[in-house]
């Protein structure tokens, strides 16, 4: 089952790596390929909300539309 930020990376046609370029020309903030890897897969639910707000600012949308209940 795909998670939130899976199908709203493919929604928009962009891959984890167009997310970590974003981020990173946005915050400064270099997040590693891995951390975007496991959130994007779900195997990393509980990170800090730093990052979450970073994914969720980058990509315009809330919170809870990245985060998984």
């Amino acid at each position: 089952m795909a998670t939130k930020l899976a199908n709203l990376l493919n929604g928009r046609g962009m891959t984890q790596r167009d997310l970590q370029r974003a981020i990173q020309a946005k915050f400064g903030v270099h997040i590693g390929d891995d951390r975007i890897s496991k959130i994007y897969t779900g195997r990393l639910t509980n990170y800090h909300l730093k990052t979450a707000v970073m994914i969720s600012q980058t990509l315009e949308v809330r919170i809870d539309d990245i985060v998984e209940n």
